[in-house]
């Protein structure tokens, strides 16, 4: 067998609990709940299962306002740009008449000069 094989086994092998293990198992169930300090809340945040939630809650925190803010952002230039569109046609309509009473003009210019 190789030395991982025989760790292997040395390490799983079966072993007796002591004499008092019940006794210290049932002491320890039995036992006040002991109130923890503030250093010792302060770091129950940084064992996995917690940790994991707190990262995910300052990720959320900054991506929540950043999107929002990201949003606000297209909707305001999209008005921007429905407004510069209804300025383009307003536009649009003014030199199409102005151009349209230009044309009248020099037809009825040319009308005229055709009489004579």
């Amino acid at each position: 067998m190789s030395y991982l094989e025989d760790d292997l086994k040395m390490a799983l092998r079966r072993a007796e609990p002591s004499e008092d293990f019940t006794e210290r198992v049932l002491a320890r169930l039995h036992a006040p709940a002991r109130k923890r300090n503030l250093w010792e809340e302060f770091t129950v945040l940084f064992f996995p299962p917690r940790l994991q939630w707190v990262a995910l809650r300052v990720v959320a925190s900054i991506a929540i306002p950043f999107a929002a803010l990201q949003y606000h952002k297209e909707q305001k230039l999209r008005a921007e740009g429905a407004m510069a569109k209804q300025q383009l046609v307003f536009a649009m309509r003014v030199a199409g008449s102005k151009l349209h009473h230009v044309q009248r003009k020099v037809l009825e210019m040319t009308q005229t000069e055709n009489r004579l």
